[in-house]
């Protein structure tokens, strides 16, 4: 029997990673869990049946010897955690970003280098069933050539947005540094290495200063297709859109109703657009009646189980990890351009000789 650790007592942990876990008894027990807080930390093992609670993690690590470490954590603390499990034999999780820079993602890669155990970061959306057949599709030829991809994606103020002391604020960039990892490495996956960025941060909701921005604009240039991304936090409804187009066709996807549509439409006549509509709608309805019958019969499975699940499985079979630290650092990069170029916006407003509205830097080419 495996034992496994979880590193953070909050939202993340307690909603998604610990359950996933959990259903992992057979071969994995779930040994301890640590937090700052020591009583968030006790109040998460007696609500989950976890034998130990702790709030240093090195005593964590030097009293139960974890196979496996799951880091929960807010990102700045990432990069100690991981090297100390690292150093300690275990394998480690990391839920994204990697860490918060460049030297942090490297200094776990040199650390794994010399550990036993191996690195996997936690780029959740890649896991989606339907996220992989969109990859099979286009590897397959069905979108002929790839040439672009727009991400559409809404996260609900109440979420966080109202909280200021919730950790998104203290992220490089602010909001766009929780969420911003998921759009740049799901675009990585599709338009392969990201060669320039541009960004451009809007402030749109005043009565919550201690955002710097809420609404981001993003273009990620590969080498032949770019991702364009619109990340809002001022609305109270959710979204998350993709659309994929290449020389022979397009395919959307809804990454929350977990739908997959191919977009035929060659004919601009009435009866094209009427043919082309109907076959949506029809893959659509399907689509939704799938989903909804893998839930009534108990097969639906959430990102975070097939996440963990593959990390397990990929680790004690020898095999590599599924989304490496090196994947990371390439996210983290991409990151560091879009705070940077944030970073310089804000201070352009900032400005006393700057009384207009936020202007757009120029594209950041990639190291």
């Amino acid at each position: 029997m495996y034992t496994a650790a979880i590193v953070g007592a909050g939202f993340i942990s307690t909603r998604k990673h610990l359950p996933a876990w959990l259903r992992l008894r057979r071969d994995v027990r779930v040994a301890a869990v640590c937090d700052l807080d020591l009583a968030r930390a006790e109040a998460v093992r007696r609500q989950f049946g976890i034998p130990a609670a702790y709030a240093d993690f090195r005593e964590m690590l030097e009293q139960e010897r974890p196979d496996f470490v799951d880091v929960c954590t807010p990102p700045g603390a990432h990069a100690d955690i991981a090297v100390a499990a690292l150093q300690a034999d275990a394998n480690v999780l990391i839920e994204k970003p990697l860490a918060t820079t460049e030297e942090e993602c490297q200094r776990i890669i040199e650390t794994e280098r010399g550990a036993r155990g191996r690195v996997e970061v936690a780029h959740t959306e890649l896991f989606h069933p339907w996220v992989i057949k969109a990859r099979q599709r286009i590897r397959r030829g069905d979108l002929g050539n790839l040439t672009g991809m727009r991400i559409f994606y809404s996260t609900p103020v109440a979420l966080w947005m109202t909280d200021p002391g919730h950790f998104a604020h203290r992220l490089p960039g602010g909001s766009i540094g929780e969420t911003g990892p998921h759009v740049v490495y799901l675009s990585r996956s599709f338009i392969g290495p990201i060669r320039d960025v541009w960004v451009q941060g809007r402030k749109i909701l005043p009565e919550y200063p201690w955002s710097p921005f809420d609404d981001y604009r993003l273009e990620l240039m590969g080498d032949n297709a770019a991702s364009s991304i619109a990340l809002t936090y001022t609305s109270k409804h959710s979204a998350f859109l993709v659309e994929l187009w290449g020389t022979e066709g397009i395919m959307k996807i809804d990454m929350q109703s977990k739908v997959l549509v191919n977009y035929r439409r060659v004919s601009q006549s009435p009866g094209g657009i009427g043919l082309s509509a109907v076959g949506e709608a029809v893959q659509m309805a399907a689509g939704a009646g799938a989903n909804g019958f893998d839930y009534l019969a108990g097969r639906f499975r959430n990102i975070h189980d097939r996440t963990i699940s593959e990390f397990f499985r990929n680790s004690v079979n020898g095999r590599p990890p599924a989304v490496t630290a090196a994947d990371g650092l390439e996210t983290v990069r991409v990151m560091g351009v879009i705070s940077q170029q944030l970073q310089c916006q804000g201070e352009e407003v900032n400005s006393p000789s700057n009384s207009g509205p936020n202007n757009a830097s120029g594209p950041s080419r990639m190291r």
